[in-house]
């Protein structure tokens, strides 16, 4: 194994060895979370995979449910020929149901689900904002009843089209 990957894996079993550290999600809990990701397109929307930077803010009615909003901003490339490169910017929304499963000392895995809205600039072949249904699946690793590590992946499918963009993303989270 490489050296970063060993060290990825003692800081996992280092936080997750501290018992007395728990997950912090609770009824009326607000969480601001910002992170970076790396965005897999579609073949179909003839643009290069990119590194997504995004915030999100949540809240929580209860403590297995709550509400969360997505916002992240992108900048690739276009793979038509007739743009020759063009840069694309891109802005990625949601507003998901979010799901918190018990938590497993300071793991607390999550599911969430919503609407959302993908916008391309220049738009190429696209329209210029796509509406699309996006889930996820993650884990909040608490390192305190009011910080968090979280990682995630996210599926955005585009009903029009078709176009499946897959986010695998990271970011430290605060609750307040």
């Amino acid at each position: 194994m490489k050296k970063g990957h060993w060290l990825f894996l003692t800081s996992i079993c280092f936080l997750t060895s501290f018992s007395s550290v728990y997950a912090g999600n609770a009824p009326c809990r607000a969480t601001f979370t910002l992170g970076t990701g790396y965005e897999y397109f579609a073949s179909k929307r003839h643009i290069d995979n990119t590194d997504v930077q995004f915030g999100e803010l949540g809240y929580d009615f209860t403590n297995h449910w709550g509400i969360e909003g997505f916002l992240g901003f992108f900048t690739t490339n276009s793979r038509l020929a007739i743009d020759a490169d063009k840069e694309v910017n891109g802005t990625l929304f949601a507003i998901d149901a979010v799901y918190h499963f018990a938590p497993y000392h300071c793991i607390e895995p999550y599911i969430l689900a919503g609407p959302g809205a993908s916008s391309f600039n220049p738009n190429g072949t696209d329209a210029n904002t796509e509406g699309n249904i996006n889930g996820a699946v993650g884990a909040q690793i608490f390192i305190s009843p009011c910080i968090a590590f979280r990682l995630e992946v996210r599926d955005f499918y585009t009903i029009v089209g078709g176009k499946n963009d897959v986010l695998a993303n990271g970011g430290v989270s605060f609750l307040f």
